[in-house]
């Protein structure tokens, strides 16, 4: 009995194809434009908030600043004069992120503004107050040193710094993971994800305490990591095949090693 199979003509495979190409390279082009849109109109945003944030604080009675970060905070709106509402009662008023953040935005926002001249800053302070200025992208362009992200901006205005540092931290922190559970299997260690990758390149934003977790628990993978290498390095007998002054440089760094993490008690 003969298998019954399809068979599409090359040329209309051919067709297929390019047509197929075509499509996704509308798609990812569109994408691509309003992701760059977005990043430009967040951009906006945190310039928006940042100089929100800078006049809120002005307007909040003495101590009432500190209050707004906290969950807890019984703060009557009638206090907070240039944001006064309808409503004369308590009512609980606090900010979804913390002060660290609120710091940054403001920042922004302050730094952008050094960038201009005394008209310009005057035209981008009306346009972020919602008013129609003609030029306010140009504008913000200029003050962010053209940022399409908001990360990006922090950076240019030097608000926080690269956390290519973080970056490389947290590579090498999900690269022993993968080498600490593979270990005695003889395999190679997988690639940093596009995930890891992505949480990674936003370290150099993160709260100061958040940082300092990070950096322990690398530190804590980094070290487990040294010591298995150290292990299989003299277990395989691989010091052996040291040259004399390669096998006295390894040992001197040892004992730089002990030096330091003991003075570091």
């Amino acid at each position: 009995m003969k298998k019954c199979e399809l068979s599409i003509p090359g040329e209309t495979r051919l067709a297929l194809g390019v047509d197929e190409a075509n499509r996704l390279h509308k798609y990812a082009t569109a994408q691509a434009e309003m992701a760059a849109l977005a990043g430009k109109n967040a951009v906006l945003a945190v310039l928006r908030l940042g100089k929100l944030l800078q006049d809120l604080k002005a307007a909040t009675a003495h101590g009432e600043w500190g209050e707004l970060f906290k969950k807890e905070s019984n703060i009557k709106l009638s206090t907070c004069a240039q944001f006064e509402t309808q409503a004369n009662v308590a009512h609980e008023l606090h900010l979804n992120f913390n002060r660290q953040t609120a710091n940054r935005y403001m920042r922004c926002y302050q730094e952008a503004m050094m960038r201009l001249d005394a008209t310009e800053r005057a035209a981008l302070y009306m346009g972020l107050n919602g008013e129609d200025v003609a030029e306010l992208l140009e504008l913000v362009k200029k003050a962010t040193g053209n940022a399409i992200t908001p990360r990006q901006m922090m950076l240019n205005l030097q608000v926080v710094k690269d956390g290519s540092k973080s970056a490389a931290q947290a590579a090498r922190l999900a690269q022993h993971e993968t080498i600490l559970a593979n270990r005695g299997k003889g395999r190679a260690a997988a690639p940093v994800s596009p995930e890891q990758a992505m949480m990674a390149a936003v370290a150099g934003v993160l709260p100061e305490e958040e940082l300092r977790e990070q950096k322990k628990q690398v530190a804590i993978k980094d070290a487990h990591h040294i010591v298995i290498m150290l292990d299989e390095f003299t277990k395989e007998g691989l010091h052996k095949y040291l040259p004399g002054p390669d096998r006295d440089y390894l040992l001197l760094c040892l004992k730089n090693v002990e030096r330091i993490i003991k003075e570091g008690k």
